[in-house]
């Protein structure tokens, strides 16, 4: 054998010994709705290595802080309010060595119902729903001091096919996390069912805009929700924009703030 064959040969020897060490890894996936019940999953155990075949558990993509070296897994949803959706996520081995749910239905949800996206950003929070019927609402939360709080009631429009809705939050400096609560109409079999939380991050760049005296249109620097105020502190006009269209607005002094903060003067030619 010359020199390349042993070369050669070294290289299939060594990446097979590389190859043979790292096993596949794949996923099991579950979703519902915590209503409660702990749910059970059995953890088999690989002979061949000599160890189980879970390695991570996520819920809601936050990793769960458990023991793995056991042959079932108990998953209890501490820190999780009634009626939130969760989604399982499990890390395991191979499909040779899949983990079993043990008790899928105690986190089975069975309603029509459901949140299709929730997001929330600088000036926004947006979800969107399928499945309405009857006149439901939605309660929108925040999360103060490790205490969800009401902000603001919203009445669903009840439309089976789909709906988008819009709140616009008083963001604080820092985090920001909130969620959605679905009340279903009177006589559903629930009560109610919760969206996942959302986080955001809010460190603004206050707004600045142009000009200060318009006669059609305020240019922002950033799109954010703003309020246009009178002289006598009367709301006048409101939106959501990079632009601001006051040609509806008599001439005059104003007073506009961007997400009821960082207020300025404009004058309406």
């Amino acid at each position: 054998m010359n020199k390349r064959e042993c070369l050669f040969t070294l290289i299939l020897l060594v990446s097979g010994t590389i190859f043979s060490q790292v096993a596949p890894k794949v996923e099991t996936n579950l979703a519902g709705v915590f209503q409660g019940k702990t749910l059970f999953i059995q953890n088999p155990f690989d002979r061949t290595v000599r160890e189980f075949c879970v390695e991570k558990v996520y819920i809601n993509e936050r990793e769960v802080n458990i023991n793995y070296k056991m042959s079932a897994i108990k998953l209890d949803f501490a820190g999780y309010d009634l009626n939130t959706p969760v989604k399982i996520r499990l890390v395991h081995k191979d499909t040779l060595c899949t983990p079993t749910i043990i008790n899928p239905e105690a986190i089975l949800f069975h309603t029509i119902f459901r949140f299709d996206d929730v997001s929330l950003t600088d000036s926004a929070l947006v979800w969107r729903t399928r499945g309405e019927t009857g006149r439901g609402e939605f309660e929108i939360e925040k999360l103060m001091n490790g205490i969800w709080v009401d902000q603001d009631v919203r009445e669903a429009l009840g439309r089976y096919e789909g709906a988008e809705y819009t709140y616009y939050p008083n963001l604080e400096e820092g985090a920001n996390k909130y969620r959605v609560r679905y009340n279903f109409p009177r006589g559903s079999r629930a009560s109610h069912l919760y969206s996942w939380e959302v986080d955001y991050d809010y460190y603004p760049v206050p707004v600045e805009f142009n000009p200060k005296s318009a006669k059609t249109k305020l240019y922002l620097s950033r799109s954010t929700h703003y309020e246009i105020y009178n002289d006598g502190q009367k709301l006048v006009l409101e939106g959501q924009g990079k632009v601001v269209d006051v040609t509806v607005l008599r001439q005059g002094r104003y007073i506009i703030y961007f997400n009821g903060k960082d207020p300025g003067t404009f004058i309406k030619e």
